[in-house]
């Protein structure tokens, strides 16, 4: 069996070891893990190696800090301010140096357009990385607040499993199962088997957060040096959307007969609903020539689909003095078929004094969405305060086909980590060709072709006491799909990243420190219209900020603290961006006790944030909250109790505005979620 770790180690070095269970003893350094390669970075260079900045987010701290989704992992996150869309069912919203970041799932892209899309489940990852910063020479069309890559659980060489079963706030009813191993004696070939189900309601009347996953895998490794994974993933949610969309008077401001309840529910029970559908073949292939050389390819086919039916309170309005409100009738339905792929050649070379880590590889991404059934109109109306149902107009609906949309993609690139004794020299060049297409309903398609060159180069000095100083410069782009006010094609989405930082591992690799300073400047982004808060128009951004983040284990106490500071404005009017809270900190502590028992709480603070300008300037000011977290588990034998708390003190508040008079909506309530789980 340890020929058997060992072949997988080398032929896959994403593979983790197998995670071993101790009851007692001083605890490892499991939060510190900037000397393991992120697989967001392409190669096999360890994080403290890298003049850029990246964070890891593994398994033991999301079952820590009992975060339920990839929004729930990332709080604790230097340089990332998660959730600013606030408690929301239909996916994972972060904004990373405040700019939006790229969703991707095992390298590849995940995310294409809106409500078409189905959230991992959490329990499906072994962990969740962050690339921040432009990042288009790695990964071609890249949100210019970086890459957010989550991690699918592999299979291992040494048989274990896990049962957990959890119950918690809102009717919160989960089952769970996680087993791998070997399925062959001569250990060659492995499988790990992953199921979910939950039925669970949540922090809106009506609306649910039902799941179903499973995904069986198997990684056949074919020879010493040869690895080959196929991850099979089938995954259902049922339930509705949490985003009410509620009028900014009754919630950031005091309504006519008060405050808005955050449970309010707007629509109609049993017709409205976001379903959500995903089944998705993912291979991987690793095979090394010889100890310096090897190839590897990752290839993966998904087919999604989303049913929407909704309501919200008509946006722009205010509640009358009793309460009444209007409201907007939403139905659409939505599919994607995806293939996307990325191939490279890596190795490891010497050239005299120099040793080079590099790469060479093409990816291409191939995506189709499709719309139909699509309406949106004026409903009936509702009292906020006192909502009753069953008023709705059916014969309002009248859906109709709509556009559908194509994206073709091909990019080739090259990286080169050089190391001349204790200099870094990073570097990357790539060049992109991208086609977007808008399938018409009627009339001739619109097709935009873009084609860019992207760069980027680190410069790192590794001193013997473990302090690593560093710059970097880097690109991004993306096409944007649509048309602006004037029916021209939107242009693409440029811009350039210039940072400064240190890192910092001491020798027992018990302290970790990241630190960095960054300057983000953004042309042709994306804001919505002043004239309209339908429409959209394209100016420049510019984000200048610093981040801290600090690890250290201190015997049984493990300590993680991180703080971001930003000033993030719209370059032409220098107006605040939107959404983005430009100042956040936490802090998060751990003890084991040795007998079994740990103990863990954190804070969280969420500085102010801004709506978007719609011709007054941009706000309204949203307030900063403090919330608090807390753990406490027990391990004996096999066995593992825990209970986590988020938003312990059970803060009300709101987490966003669209505009000054426009909708609102609240953050993550207190939820309390008790687990057991069955460790073999």
């Amino acid at each position: 069996m340890a020929a058997a770790d060992a072949a997988q180690a080398k032929a896959n070095p994403d593979t983790l070891a197998p995670v071993q269970v101790v009851a007692d003893g001083e605890a490892d350094n499991a939060y510190i893990d900037v000397t393991e390669p992120a697989s967001t970075g392409k190669l096999d260079v360890p994080i403290e190696r890298t003049p850029y900045s990246i964070s890891v987010v593994k398994q033991d701290f999301i079952e820590d800090t009992g975060a339920n989704s990839i929004q729930d992992a990332l709080t604790y996150t230097s340089g990332v301010y998660s959730g600013s869309f606030g408690f929301d069912t239909r996916g994972d919203w972060a904004a990373v140096r405040g700019l939006d970041p790229s969703f991707y799932l095992d390298g590849l892209r995940n995310l294409y357009g809106s409500y078409n899309n189905v959230r991992p489940e959490i329990y499906g990852l072994q962990q969740v990385e962050v690339l921040k910063g432009p990042s288009s020479t790695l990964y071609g069309q890249a949100e210019l607040g970086g890459i957010v890559n989550a991690v699918s659980k592999r299979p291992k060489a040494k048989q274990q499993g896990e049962l957990w079963a959890q119950g918690g706030s809102y009717d919160r009813k989960q089952i769970a199962a996680d087993v791998t191993g070997p399925l062959s004696r001569d250990g060659k070939l492995l499988y790990r088997v992953v199921a979910l189900k939950r039925d669970s309601g949540t922090q809106v009347d009506h609306v649910d957060d039902n799941a179903f996953l499973f995904a069986p895998s198997l990684t056949w490794l074919a020879g010493d040096n040869t690895a080959i994974t196929l991850l099979l993933n089938s995954q259902q949610n049922d339930g509705g959307v949490s985003a009410q969309f509620l009028p900014s008077v009754g919630t950031l401001y005091d309504g006519p007969l008060g405050h808005i309840h955050s449970d309010t529910f707007v629509g109609e029970p049993g017709w409205d609903r976001y379903d959500r559908k995903k089944n998705e073949a993912t291979l991987i292939f690793d095979h090394y020539f010889n100890d310096a050389w090897g190839v590897a390819l990752t290839s993966r086919y998904t087919e999604s689909s989303t049913e929407t039916r909704e309501h919200w309170t008509t946006i722009g309005q205010v509640p009358d003095a009793s309460g009444n409100i209007g409201r907007t009738l939403y139905m659409d339905d939505r599919e994607t078929e995806v293939f996307n792929t990325d191939a490279r050649l890596k190795g490891k070379l010497t050239l005299g004094a120099t040793r080079h880590t590099l790469a060479l590889g093409v990816d291409h991404q191939y995506a189709t969405w499709r719309q139909s059934n699509l309406y949106s109109g004026p409903g009936t109306p509702i009292n906020v305060y006192n909502p009753s149902y069953g008023n709705m107009d059916y014969s309002a609906l009248n859906p109709q086909d709509a556009n559908d949309n194509r994206l073709k993609q091909t990019g080739v690139y090259f990286i080169d980590h050089v190391e001349i004794g204790r200099l870094v020299v990073s570097g990357a060049l790539r060049h992109d060709r991208t086609t977007s297409e808008t399938l018409a309903v009627s009339g001739p398609n619109t097709l935009v072709d873009d084609k860019a060159t992207t760069g980027r180069l680190g410069l790192m000095y590794r001193f013997d006491f473990g302090l690593s100083p560093y710059i970097s410069y880097s690109e991004a782009f993306i096409p944007n799909l649509g048309t602006n006010n004037a029916g021209d094609s939107l242009d693409p989405t440029t811009g350039k990243q210039k940072e400064a930082g240190i890192k910092y591992l001491s020798p027992a690799q018990d302290l970790a420190i990241q630190a960095a300073w960054f300057d983000i400047r953004e042309e042709d982004q994306i804001f919505p219209d002043p004239n309209s808060p339908v429409a959209v128009t394209q100016t420049g951004a510019v984000v200048t900020g610093w981040e801290l983040s600090v690890k250290k284990q201190l015997g049984r106490l493990s300590l993680l603290a991180s703080y971001t500071h930003l000033n993030a404005r719209n370059d032409e009017t220098d107006e605040r961006l939107p959404y983005v809270a430009e100042e956040v900190a936490s802090g998060w502590a751990k003890y084991e006790f040795g007998n079994g028992l740990r103990l863990g709480t954190g804070v969280r603070y969420i500085g102010d944030n801004v709506g978007a300008d719609y011709g007054s300037g941009a706000g309204p000011v949203v307030p900063s909250v403090t919330l608090v977290d807390a753990m406490i588990g027990y391990r004996t034998g096999p066995w593992d109790f825990s209970v986590n708390a988020r938003n312990l003190t059970d803060e009300e508040y709101v987490s966003w505005c669209r505009g000054e008079g426009y909708d609102c909506g609240y953050g993550a309530r207190r939820t309390v979620d008790a687990n057991a789980r069955y460790h073999f």
